[in-house]
């Protein structure tokens, strides 16, 4: 995107640099113990090592107050912060040496929705070493992440409670836009040249021997890693792109 803009090409229809997105990260999001495994009794295999909960929200039923969902990563084995046990001292002392190694911790990751007034742009007076202007940063969160996140901490507090652990902590303060380095959009693909800067080939509308298969052309971002989906992207192009050279279409 930022290439494009500084070249001023592929942007007939206006939305080049536009529609930024990322996934929203909360650390720490629900903090709990494994009662099982106080007083140094984790067993192998319940406690150490990761866990992965994939997005449930808005697949059958519906919420009310936001649209999309979040997943999120568990962190077992670890010690709760001692800040979450409202004593100092001796006693805490004795409380953190009876839960060393039975907490574990969640990092929810949320969709965060590609917005026209979310954007990027070259900015007039800062370059590069090289002397190339970079790019301005514009982006905001919408009540859509706000809600979702309050949603994310109170549901998976329940879970832990249905499930028989103790929640220490519950915190659904999200990251600034852009923690999660999975910036994507702003060269959004779609069928209308109009409302949109590639095809469905990652080709650009305006250009045809112009390709960008990198992270812009999402059009949406969902809410877990898009390293696996850009690889995917890009080698649906290449085949594409190979097949228009075959018959001499490029």
């Amino acid at each position: 995107t930022r290439i494009l803009l500084n070249s001023n090409i592929a942007n007939s229809s206006g939305t080049l640099g536009h529609y930024l997105h990322d996934q929203f990260y909360i650390s720490n999001g629900v903090q709990a113990v494994v009662p099982e495994a106080k007083g140094g009794n984790a067993p192998r295999g319940l406690m150490g090592g990761s866990g992965y909960l994939p997005r449930f929200r808005n697949l059958k039923t519906k919420e009310k107050n936001f649209i999309r969902g979040y997943a999120t990563d568990l962190n077992t084995g670890g010690t709760p912060d001692p800040k979450y046990f409202g004593t100092w001292g001796a006693e805490l002392q004795k409380q953190l040496e009876e839960h060393r190694g039975a907490a574990f911790g969640t990092t929810i990751m949320g969709e965060v929705l590609p917005r026209f007034e979310n954007y990027v742009k070259i900015d007039p007076k800062v370059t590069d070493k090289w002397g190339i202007p970079v790019l301005n940063f514009h982006c905001r969160y919408s009540d859509n992440e706000f809600n979702m996140a309050k949603d994310a901490v109170a549901t998976i507090s329940n879970i832990c409670n249905d499930a028989g652990f103790q929640v220490l902590h519950g915190n659904d303060k999200m990251f600034p836009p852009g923690h999660s380095i999975h910036e994507l959009g702003t060269c959004r693909m779609g069928d209308d040249p109009k409302k949109s800067v590639l095809n469905k080939w990652n080709q650009s509308h305006d250009i045809k021997n112009l390709f960008v298969v990198d992270g812009s052309s999402f059009v949406t971002g969902g809410a877990q890693n898009p390293t696996l989906t850009i690889l995917a992207l890009t080698m649906r192009a290449s085949e594409y792109l190979a097949e228009q050279l075959r018959k001499g279409d490029l």
